[in-house]
């Protein structure tokens, strides 16, 4: 049977007006509160030419950029998959400020496909990004404001899941690139039988698989945590809890976390609905990265889809 031209290809959909209005009503909230935390708002094109979308912070999107070719100028260029990378260009050369520079965005993207638990390549991204702090209390500030955004649409418990990405890139430095892969992968999976083999090497590895749970109970086992060379970064974590202000919360840590691997520098978070196992938002500190665009920045920062947000606040009322 011959599928109707005018299906929507696997991934994308529409919005139909109530859907839409609250969308357009959320988007209108969050940009709100960004403003009165006196974050910037930008708007950069839903184009640009390939490189600039995938060098830096952009290198894990590759697979995910859409191309077309530029009619002027003959080049490729990219439909962004996401808009961080296009902040940071922003941040180095547009605005090129001393200091700290809080920049906030809300567009449509556009991924070659879907990722994660999410079924949509055309997600609606809210985000916002701390450059020029390389302290803790960007840290504290940028998901501060992510809980206070999700707090925008959902009112019922949450889980912060929080880890600290310097902890596995020391030990993965130390390895050559190809087992570093490997090792990255069994992490993911949490495969204990495939870390044995490279635990040979690195005995560390064993324990870091089992640095995840309950945020005081792990951090609790603080032998563990010398071990693996964690004394620091354990300590930022629980100075980001305390730190921030939130009600009916579970804290989770996992110090193997793999999620952003090749860009994060340091500390790491998602934001999870309880009730629906939904992953809210992500986000981050991925230091330099205004390096590839000429100017080096400590950075931080979230983002999350404003769908997902919204339809979460549906299921809700629902």
């Amino acid at each position: 049977m011959t599928r109707p031209s005018w299906i929507l290809p696997d991934g994308m959909e529409e919005c139909l007006p109530a859907e839409a209005w609250a969308i357009e009503d959320a988007r209108r909230a969050a940009l709100d509160l960004f403003r009165a935390r006196e974050f910037g708002l930008i708007m950069p094109p839903m184009v640009e030419y390939l490189e600039s979308l995938t060098i830096g912070v952009g290198y894990d999107l590759v697979d995910q950029v859409m191309t077309v070719t530029d009619r002027v100028s003959g080049r490729l260029m990219g439909i962004r998959p996401d808009m961080t990378p296009q902040a940071a260009r922003i941040d180095a050369h547009s605005l090129n400020e001393p200091g700290v520079t809080r920049l906030c965005y809300c567009g449509s993207v556009l991924r070659a496909s879907a990722s994660g638990t999410d079924s949509s390549r055309a997600p609606v991204q809210l985000g916002a990004e701390v450059f020029g702090h390389a302290g803790l209390d960007a840290d504290i500030e940028v998901m501060q404001l992510a809980l206070d955004t999700v707090r925008l649409f959902v009112d019922g418990p949450l889980l912060i899941d929080v880890g600290h990405a310097g902890v596995l890139k020391a030990l993965l430095d130390e390895m050559d690139p190809s087992t570093a892969a490997a090792c990255l992968s069994s992490l993911a999976r949490k495969d204990r039988s495939a870390l044995t083999e490279f635990a040979m090497t690195q005995p560390s590895l064993i324990e870091l698989a089992d640095a995840y749970g309950d945020l005081d109970a792990v951090l609790s086992r603080h032998d563990a945590i010398e071990r693996l060379g964690a004394v620091s970064q354990a300590k930022e974590v629980s100075a980001v809890r305390d730190a921030v202000q939130v009600t009916d919360v579970q804290w989770y840590v996992d110090l193997g976390e793999t999620h952003g691997f090749h860009y994060h520098t340091g500390l790491v978070f998602g934001i999870y609905a309880l009730e629906t196992d939904q992953l809210l938002v992500r986000g981050g500190r991925y230091d330099h990265v205004g390096e590839a665009f000429g100017r080096a920045r400590p950075a931080t920062g979230f983002s999350c889809d404003l769908k997902t947000l919204v339809r979460q606040r549906g299921q809700r009322t629902s």
